[in-house]
């Protein structure tokens, strides 16, 4: 009797079950938010959204404004904080504005909104003597409150570092030759500074491409590699090598051999810098593609009340493109006469006279 009741209690509950699986539950406000403050720029973006769910295609309701951005008034409270020496120094509302030119993408376009501050004064970078935008001794904290719900996130400003003088002066020229035996390596050398956990290194070698009575300004970008600090409450020196053969052959990949060109003219090298603090290095190791066995990732934000990040980075360049770092005389003989590059028809902008000069 006992078995016959829980054979038909269990079938009762079996066959009683909705085949329908719902997997939306009730709502709940998430919010995420990203920013990432760099003291070169004037005015600093963080952009507030808000996750969603909803029955049917999850593509159909990321076309849709309303599925991402807040109202604004869910938005009560919008402010960045600095702190100096633990104490609270100044702040800074956050205004809302629409960026009109977005591509196309899984996410609406081309309107969206973003929230953006200024400070109120300008700092000088002691080691570069130039004026930037925000404080890189002082915290910079983030004050949300949104449907109610406090969100709060801080981060430290990556210092200006030093480049060795020789990487430094345009006036030095970059040697990608080994003597007579070939091809060398150029040593690029930094110390890195306060809370600047990684740096990524690339090198611009620009160019005119000359047609008739045309040019055309041209780039080729090439990422020379990264460096992680051991302890960014110190400096430490850093260093990447740039292999000579890779440099020429990696132009000559970039650059086709097109008969309509009458000249093409060297104008530079650039040393473009961007490093990351500890959060925002943390973040992008995070999101870099797996190479092991291991395929999850842990949930990580640096945000209290929300997902997402508030972290900070720092560019810094040698040289520009109408002024770059020039090749010395063999560097320079391999970039016109070479193997790789022989045949693209270049000269050097630089006063060098023949028989590297441009006529």
């Amino acid at each position: 009797m006992k078995r016959a009741l829980f054979l038909f209690t269990a079938a009762s509950l079996l066959f009683g079950c909705s085949s329908d699986l719902d997997i939306n539950a009730p709502y709940k406000n998430i919010t995420v938010v990203y920013g990432l403050l760099n003291m070169r720029d004037s005015i600093h973006f963080v952009k507030i959204n808000k996750a969603f769910l909803g029955e049917g295609d999850a593509l159909v309701y990321a076309q849709v404004p309303d599925s991402s951005e807040f109202h604004g008034e869910d938005i009560t409270r919008a402010m960045v904080i600095r702190i100096q020496n633990g104490n609270r120094v100044d702040s800074f509302p956050l205004h809302d504005t629409l960026l009109t030119d977005r591509e196309p993408g899984t996410f609406y376009s081309p309107d969206q909104r973003l929230y953006y501050f200024r400070e109120n004064q300008t700092y000088l970078l002691p080691q570069s003597n130039v004026l930037v935008y925000l404080d890189q001794n002082s915290t910079y904290e983030l004050d949300l409150e949104i449907k109610g719900e406090r969100i709060t996130g801080s981060t430290s400003i990556v210092n200006d570092f030093s480049i060795q003088t020789v990487d430094q002066s345009l006036t030095v020229p970059a040697n990608f030759m080994n003597g007579t035996n070939g091809y060398g390596a150029y040593e690029l050398n930094w110390t890195s500074n306060l809370d600047g956990k990684r740096t990524e290194a690339f090198y611009r070698f620009n160019y005119d491409e000359i047609r008739g009575s045309d040019t055309l300004r041209k780039t080729v970008t090439t990422r020379i590699g990264s460096r992680v600090s051991s302890n960014t409450a110190s400096t430490e020196g850093m260093s990447l090598l740039i292999d000579g053969q890779a440099f020429y052959s990696g132009l000559a990949n970039a650059i086709p051999d097109d008969p309509s060109v009458d000249q093409r003219r060297f104008t530079g090298l650039e040393f473009l810098f961007t490093v990351a603090n500890d959060d925002f290095h943390t973040f992008l190791s995070l999101s870099e593609p797996i190479s092991g066995i291991i395929e999850d990732r842990p949930a990580w934000s640096n945000m209290d009340g929300a997902y997402g990040i508030f972290a900070s980075r720092y560019n810094k360049d040698v040289g520009g493109r109408l002024l770059g770092k020039t090749l010395n005389d063999a560097s320079l003989n391999e970039l016109i006469n070479g193997q790789f590059t022989g045949n693209r028809r270049f000269c050097s902008a630089f006063n060098v006279g023949a028989p590297y000069g441009c006529n």
